[in-house]
């Protein structure tokens, strides 16, 4: 498989990959259940991913002149899935009602609560909502937004996952309203965001799908100008939801 450039087309793959009609924009990739570090980008109604989520899948790339060789062998070990299971990015991990503090935020998820939205025409949507405590441990004004939560910041909307890696779907409208708002230093934000099954679900199969892990992707390159930064490499936070502290 060869193509030009640094991004290959989700359609031109046959490794399993489903290309998705997609509005422009970006989007953030698991990939077998792994979640990749870097965004797939919608460009004139294509769907492109970066190599480095390819390699996740034992694919290599070799470049010469113009021309990217794409071959399909076997994962670099670094690059498989860490043994303990799915979405083992590096970050801070804990249980319900367990704060983490990554030099900026101090983190606590306060209650995961069973849901069901109203679909006109059809059955409840089940879904769950996870209620969230954010505090502002630095000693100056900071948001969400501007300290790289949220695709629009480097990192990724909030994702909460079934056991199989499956994510379910954010009411993005819960997330804006905090993400943009200033908290003073020593402040707090308390907000409960909605995550839904897809369309059709049952009530014995979302029983059967519980979710086993909330997660919160950070970029932690924050602007020179913002006066802070994260006290770890990697200031993304992991809550494994079937512990509580």
């Amino acid at each position: 498989m060869t193509i030009s450039g640094n991004w290959t087309r989700a359609g031109l793959l046959t490794l399993g990959l489903t290309t998705l009609a997609w509005a422009a924009g970006n989007y953030s990739l698991i990939v077998n259940g792994q979640v990749a570090s870097k965004s797939a980008v919608v460009m004139n109604g294509e769907t492109y991913v970066p190599l480095s989520a390819l390699k996740l899948l034992g694919v290599t790339g070799t470049v010469k002149g113009n021309t990217m060789t794409l071959a399909l062998g076997s994962a670099p070990t670094s690059t498989r899935t860490p043994s303990g299971g799915a979405n083992q990015l590096a970050a801070l991990e804990g249980c319900l009602n367990q704060t983490l503090f990554n030099g900026i935020w101090r983190v606590r998820v306060l209650s995961l609560t069973p849901i069901r939205t109203p679909d006109p025409g059809s059955p409840d949507i089940p879904g769950w909502s996870v209620k969230l405590e954010i505090r502002n441990g630095v000693l100056k004004t900071a948001s969400l937004m501007g300290t790289g939560f949220g695709a629009s910041s480097g990192g990724s909307q909030p994702m909460l996952l079934l056991a199989d890696g499956n994510a379910l779907a954010l009411d993005d409208n819960d997330f804006l309203k905090p993400w943009s708002q200033d908290v003073l230093q020593g402040g707090v934000l308390t907000f409960a965001l909605r995550f839904s099954y897809p369309r059709g679900t049952t009530e014995a199969q979302a029983r059967a799908q519980h979710p086993t892990k909330f997660i919160l992707q950070i970029n932690p390159r924050i602007p020179e100008y913002m006066g802070m930064k994260y006290s770890v490499p990697d200031p993304s936070l992991r809550v494994r939801l079937d512990c509580q502290k």
